[in-house]
């Protein structure tokens, strides 16, 4: 019998895109819209709080996204014009 070892079967641990933010519902939460329509809950971190002033209603974000996982994503930085 042979032994399998763990191997990711992705060739990235996690997806980047960008979205936009549609509703901020809680301090650090915020619904938002993917390239596909996609509805997702957006979170920023304690390491991004510095960028929650700059985040409102139709601001576009980078995210990090989980592929098992498309209905969380977590908010890395504002994507500049």
């Amino acid at each position: 019998m042979q032994k399998r070892t763990a191997t990711s079967s992705y060739p990235s641990d996690f997806i980047q895109a960008e979205c936009i933010l549609l509703e901020q519902f809680a301090p650090t939460a915020f619904h938002a819209s993917l390239p596909n329509g996609k509805q997702t809950v957006a979170f920023v971190q304690k390491r991004e709080a510095h960028l929650l002033p700059l985040m409102n209603p139709g601001a576009r974000v980078l995210v990090t996204i989980c592929p098992a996982d498309f209905d969380r994503a977590r908010i890395r930085s504002i994507v500049s014009d």
